[in-house]
């Protein structure tokens, strides 16, 4: 897993995944309760969930299926099929699967949105009550330093995630060397049979860009979330006693009488680098009581951000 991220994937995801980013100058909303904002305003830190414990269970399983119709369109032979997705299946299930791993680890995510003061948003996350913090992509970017993985928007067009799987996989296989070339002759043909064996490095890279575009694929009954999300890999032991691999706790916090991991990410925030642009008190809390404690909250902190009542018309 180390090797595939570090020595194969890093170095080739922007060409492989080519998800859509945010650009210098755009900004990012946090929609969060009144705790986690004194947490991420003091501490300068996020709590990051882990990846399989996000609002929708079936992101992974969904992504799949999208990944299997672009095979079924771009693979004829039906043995090949078989193959291919029995493979890949497999591979991804080692990706998802971590406590299944000689050591436990995990793919965390931190959540944003490009909807500004949304009733959806306030009512999902803060139960209209809470507060929404505005942020500068660059300057936030530039502070976090526990390493982004990946980030993009989360892509809800169906036929817009069908098209980057495809092309993903043409540009894995035609990485120019001779088995390669010989595994896209095959796999492309009516009449020839492949192997796992000869699958086995190709499938390495495909996987682990399918795996990524799981994080990233949402049906589009999200869209008005409008998500974007910075992806976070973490190990939370040691595989040897040479103490080699740089290790992240993982915390839990309680949600509806369960444990959900997460990890914590901090952010820098030095010389006019405070990515917090301004803060949005919630539709059922737009008191005056709500915007005045915060100014005095933030001047405490030494903070200068502007704090604003929702614009959303919502009464008790």
């Amino acid at each position: 897993m180390e090797r595939l991220m570090t020595d194969v994937f890093l170095k080739n995801k922007k060409e492989w995944l080519p998800i859509p980013k945010c650009r210098a100058g755009e900004r990012l909303y946090h929609y969060t309760d009144l705790s986690a904002l004194k947490g991420i305003v003091m501490d300068r830190s996020f709590w990051v969930t882990k990846s399989d414990f996000l609002n929708d269970k079936y992101e992974f399983y969904y992504a799949f299926k999208v990944i299997r119709k672009v095979c079924a369109k771009v693979i004829p032979n039906p043995q090949n099929r078989k193959i291919f997705m029995s493979a890949l299946k497999e591979r991804m299930e080692s990706f998802h699967g971590g406590m299944a791993a000689q050591i436990l680890s995990g793919w965390y995510i931190l959540s944003f949105s490009r909807a500004k003061d949304s009733l959806l948003l306030w009512t999902e996350f803060s139960q209209s009550q809470g507060y929404c913090l505005e942020f500068d992509y660059k300057r936030l970017t530039r502070g976090l330093y526990d390493g982004i993985w990946l980030d993009g928007y989360v892509i809800y067009d169906k036929k817009k995630q069908q098209e980057l799987v495809e092309n993903t996989l043409h540009r894995i296989l035609e990485k120019k060397d001779i088995s390669r070339g010989k595994l896209r002759e095959k796999l492309f043909a009516d009449d020839k049979t492949i192997s796992a064996k000869e699958l086995h490095g190709f499938m390495e890279e495909f996987s682990a860009c399918c795996f990524a575009y799981s994080m990233f694929f949402k049906k589009d009954c999200f869209r008005d979330e409008r998500e974007y999300r910075f992806v976070f890999w973490a190990f939370h032991e040691q595989a040897s006693k040479d103490g080699r691999l740089h290790t992240i706790p993982m915390h839990f916090r309680e949600k509806e009488q369960a444990l959900i991991p997460y990890i914590v990410v901090n952010y820098r925030e030095g010389e006019q680098n405070n990515p917090i642009r301004s803060i949005t008190a919630g539709p059922k809390n737009n008191s005056d009581l709500a915007v005045k404690g915060m100014q005095y909250f933030l001047r405490n902190e030494k903070i200068e951000t502007p704090v604003r009542e929702s614009k959303i018309p919502l009464r008790y």
